[in-house]
């Protein structure tokens, strides 16, 4: 048995030791069918999986010894210990109850035919609250019923009466106590990672490293067209702060040189009102409106509509020639 071990432990990649205490003959069958192809489970007394790790020639595989203590069994795989124990928390295997233990969800005994003779187990069934019946000269529960709530204790009669049904409302699986891959030892508190929860914080990570590259001028492959973009957009507003005319802006300039026409003419009106001829008053009352208007939150309905086409640009025209006329 020692030799198989060593020569088993030199052709594996990943060598744990995982912990079966409570784990019976056909829950560990369920368990090695699911892990077929993925690791080999091997069982054996403690002394002789010590003596094989102590005949070893991989460096650090003698760190593995401390781990070896109460119930344990060797499992040889290929898989990294992360993958491992990933796998083999995904793999349980059903049990039967016992009495004690707490029921990890509702524990239903389902409508059906026990097979059973009318006698003494159809008053262990009732002492138990489950229907009953006699049918066909068999015992037969009549409906679906939440034996033990989830959180409850088992009581040993329930246990026995879950197993002489048929029903295995446990769930067992191997749990991964110690490792050793790559020339190091390590154990469940170093490979039993929160994927999602890591996953999400390397996307927090990347987030605020953008961050930091675009915003004190860091250039990288990933965010140099992020700073470009940035220095493009803070050029053109300190050319239309300043008055630094460029033609690609014209668009902008007319737009602010507008906007400030429109706030000169409210303040003017504001304090003298016959100072504004109304056709030019009438065009920035307008406007106010319309700004007002496009601010104010859209209906659902606004919202499923494509955007109207621009006004022509006669219009625009008119309304600039008439600002000129104030100020020209």
């Amino acid at each position: 048995m020692v030799e198989k071990l060593t020569e088993t432990i030199s052709e594996s990649e990943m060598v744990g030791l995982v912990n079966v205490e409570g784990v019976g003959a056909k829950q560990l069958q369920g368990i090695r069918e699911n892990l077929r192809g993925s690791a080999v489970i091997k069982m054996a007394r403690n002394t002789l999986m010590i003596r094989a790790l102590e005949k070893s020639n991989k460096k650090g595989i003698k760190d593995l010894i401390q781990y070896v203590e109460g119930p344990v069994s060797f499992v040889f795989s290929d898989q990294d210990p992360f993958t491992m124990s990933k796998f083999l928390s995904e793999n349980k295997t059903a049990a039967p109850a016992k009495g004690g233990q707490i029921a990890p969800k509702d524990i239903i005994v389902p409508a059906m035919n026990t097979g059973v003779a009318p006698g003494p187990f159809i008053s262990e069934l009732a002492g138990l609250k489950i229907p009953s019946r006699v049918k066909g000269g068999v015992i037969h529960i009549t409906e679906d019923t939440v034996a033990v709530k989830a959180g409850s204790v088992i009581s040993n009669a329930m246990a026995l009466m879950l197993s002489r049904l048929g029903i295995e409302p446990m769930e067992l699986q191997l749990k991964l106590i110690a490792a050793y891959s790559d020339g190091a030892v390590l154990t469940a508190d170093s490979f039993e990672v929160d994927i999602e929860s890591l996953f999400n914080q390397v996307i927090a990570g990347h987030q605020y490293a953008v961050n930091l590259s675009v915003n004190l001028g860091i250039p990288t492959e990933e965010t140099m067209p992020l700073i470009i973009a940035k220095a493009n957009m803070e050029a053109r507003s300190l050319a239309l702060y300043v008055g630094f005319f460029v033609p690609e802006m014209v668009e902008e300039f007319l737009s602010k040189a507008n906007s400030e026409a429109y706030a000169l003419i409210a303040a003017i009106a504001e304090k003298d009102p016959e100072a504004i001829p109304s056709n030019i008053l009438s065009q920035v009352q307008t406007a106010a409106a319309a700004a007002s208007s496009a601010a104010a939150p859209a209906s659902d309905a606004a919202q499923q509509q494509e955007p109207e086409e621009p006004e022509e640009d006669e219009e625009e025209e008119e309304e600039v020639a008439g600002m000129g006329s104030l100020f020209g």
